[in-house]
């Protein structure tokens, strides 16, 4: 009998299995997606330029939510000008930064999900995470968020989801100041950040209860102020440009404005987003896709008992063909992987329904060791999909929103699914190899799909290190339009002023040009309720040199035309074309989104001096 070979094979399972190892293949992947998609990842009109155009204003002196609005907190947009100020103005030197963020999101990521479920589980959910999540679709990628506070965030999140499982082994209070100052940089993010990273110290802070029935007072004194400090170092920085009672409020703009709850309960973009637009339609789909799911997930761990029962090694072995086959069927053809968001907040409820239950009835006896770390997972994934409780998705807002019940899911499948069935290697290999050809289609079908977009942009927008690509003008002619706005505008002498209608920070951003207002967008919360007569005021009193009205689609708001109401652009149109004259147009009309166009206007001092 040969001992070595069983030695060999073990030392040969463990080198593969090495961390160093997997997180090397983690960083080719990166690098292909990377490469395949090389400066292809922002819209050219929306979102990303907001969080190219803030930055830069404020490298230039301008205040947030004095003299640039945004409707998140403060802290992802300083953080970028720093990156500004260090290295000047440039979309390429955001995607720098960017990439290290996602390095750090996928190496803490990994190392968690490593701790919680092994090392080939956290390799495979690690791929998931960057292939389906990271490097998804234009506008909702890693390196070019639609929003920098959803990537910082998630990074934030992560740090805390480790500190609080350290904090578990070990509440000294250091740690519990590192978890509250974690806590209090979700404060200057987004709101459903600060929810999820809420529900997740509230988590911990149970489960030491539970464990223990006791909490230092000194700990949670401390989580406390290490919550507070972040909040009160911004209101510290404001208070050098605005009054003390407007540093508060621009400090504490996210967990403020959570209470004007009223706009977003009435608005019916953000009622689509939760899926309360119809919601017995929504919940019987994620019923359905969970009930589906879980019949899924239990067919193979049944197959592998079976298989692993059985006295003769041909019938395992053609039981585990037979998985094999069906499973890869249903994962190519019957399933829409673009819709797998639907079951994944079910699924990721029922895990910690039942963890939670292990959790209790084994209160004085042994536990697992990650078991704390798996709770604190599962209330993570959950939490971050409350924002679309009844719509899940994993494309759009579901890149960060899903990302954790996405790569979850997966590590609990290849992680602990064998122990449940209690088989031994023959039904283990089965299982592993089942829910293997089950995930790797979807990741393989979602990849592609990106890819595809990717290689259909080839059209150029910007200079240097603010050059993109987009989509070329026979495919969407967005871009087209941009760039030949941008040009237009850079002909023009001197310094100028620009406002674009109905939004479009990119097009100031790329031709340097300042706005004469806050806000950001020119329609929905910023021109409801009076507030476009107050804007046209403002106008008034300092008007821009140039204005641009460019094609972009409202309907998700509402609005068919622009400028078709009050509230809608119409005042702002009024007063546009009473002051201004068209110095040129790209396109058709730019009022009508089916047509597409730009028009661009050049304040007409004439008229402005007969008006006076």
């Amino acid at each position: 009998m040969n001992l070595e070979q069983p030695r060999e094979s073990e030392a040969v399972r463990q080198r593969l299995n090495a961390t160093p190892l997997h997180l090397l293949a983690l960083a080719a992947l990166v690098t292909y997606c990377v490469a395949t998609s090389w400066r292809a990842w922002p819209d050219p009109l929306v979102d990303f330029g907001n969080d190219l155009y803030r930055p830069w204003r404020i490298t230039q002196g301008a205040v947030l939510y004095r003299d640039v609005a945004s409707f998140y907190g403060p802290l992802s947009q300083y953080i970028n000008a720093a990156i500004f100020a260090l290295f000047g103005p440039g979309l390429m030197h955001l995607v720098w930064a960017n990439l290290a963020v996602l390095a750090a999101i996928i190496v803490t990521l990994y190392c968690l999900l490593r701790r919680a479920w092994g090392g080939g589980a956290a390799l495979f959910s690690s791929v998931m995470f960057v292939s389906v999540f990271a490097f998804s679709q234009s506008n909702y990628t890693y390196l070019a968020p639609y929003s920098h506070e959803t990537t910082h965030g998630l990074l934030i999140l992560l740090l805390l989801l480790a500190t609080l499982d350290r904090w578990l082994v070990n509440p000294s209070r250091l740690w519990s100041f590192f978890a509250g100052v974690l806590l209090g940089l979700t404060a200057l993010l987004k709101a459903e950040l600060m929810f999820a990273a809420l529900v997740l110290t509230m988590a911990a802070v149970a489960l030491r209860w539970q464990s223990v029935r006791r909490l230092s007072i000194g700990c949670l004194v401390l989580l406390a102020t290490g919550a507070m400090l972040p909040t009160s170092l911004f209101v510290v920085y404001f208070a050098r440009q605005l009054s003390w009672g407007d540093s508060w409020v621009a400090a504490g703009h996210v967990w403020l404005t959570v209470t004007a709850t009223t706009a977003v309960v009435h608005d019916p973009l953000q009622i689509g987003f939760l899926g309360f637009d119809r919601p017995w339609a929504h919940l019987i789909q994620h019923m359905q896709a969970t009930l589906i799911a879980v019949g899924v997930i239990a067919a193979i761990i049944a197959l592998g008992k079976i298989a692993d029962l059985q006295s003769s090694r041909m019938r395992s072995i053609a039981i585990g063909v037979a998985t094999t086959a069906v499973v890869s069927g249903i994962a190519w053809w019957a399933i829409s992987w673009v819709d797998i968001g639907r079951c994944l907040l079910g699924l990721v409820l029922l895990y910690l329904m039942w963890q939670v239950t292990a959790f209790v009835r084994n209160s004085s006896g042994p536990r697992h060791p990650s078991l704390n770390l798996r709770i604190l997972f599962a209330v993570l994934a959950a939490a971050l999909m409350a924002r679309m409780v009844l719509n899940g998705r994993i494309f759009q807002f579901g890149y960060y929103q899903a990302a954790i019940a996405g790569t979850v899911i997966p590590a609990v499948l290849l992680g602990e699914s064998s122990s449940w069935a209690r088989v031994q290697r023959q039904g283990c290999a089965i299982i592993m190899t089942g829910f293997l050809t089950l995930l790797l289609p979807g990741i393989l079908n979602l990849m592609a799909q990106s890819q595809r977009v990717w290689k259909m942009k080839t059209y150029a927008v910007g200079q240097g290190a603010d050059r993109f690509y987009t989509f070329p003008p026979r495919i969407e002619p967005t871009g087209a339009i941009v760039r030949a706005v941008v040009e237009s505008l850079s002909r023009q002498p001197g310094d100028h002023t620009l406002l674009v209608l109905p939004e479009g920070l990119m097009l100031n951003y790329l031709s340097r040009s300042r706005s004469p207002l806050a806000p950001f967008i020119y329609f929905s919360v910023f021109t409801e309720g009076g507030r476009e007569a107050a804007l046209v005021d403002e106008l008034q009193r300092q008007p821009p040199d140039l204005v641009v009205i460019i094609s972009c689609d409202l309907r998700e708001y509402g609005i068919d035309r622009y400028g078709d109401a009050p509230g809608r652009g119409q005042l702002l149109l009024r007063w546009v074309a009473a002051n201004y004259k068209v110095i040129g147009t790209v396109g058709g009309d730019p009022l009508d989104f089916r047509q597409r166009g730009a028009i661009i206007l050049q304040r007409d001092a004439t008229r402005t001096a007969s008006q006076s």
